[in-house]
């Protein structure tokens, strides 16, 4: 399980795993909070790494 880092870090980061993970699932990957380094763990085909990022930056931006 690879570790993504994010440019921020906020109280909110395991809310944004769940909704990514939710994307994930989609293309049959799974992205985690990791509360020891405040990261999300991502699982899966790596190319799928960016779609995943872009469909739930959309989202977040859209709200």
């Amino acid at each position: 399980m690879d570790t993504l880092r994010l440019n921020y870090s906020n109280r909110t980061l395991e809310i944004v795993a769940k909704i990514m993970n939710s994307y994930a699932t989609k293309y049959d990957c799974t992205v985690k909070y990791n509360s020891t380094y405040n990261a999300l763990d991502f699982s899966g085909n790596d190319s799928h790494k960016i779609a995943i990022a872009h469909e739930t930056s959309y989202i977040l931006n859209e709200a």
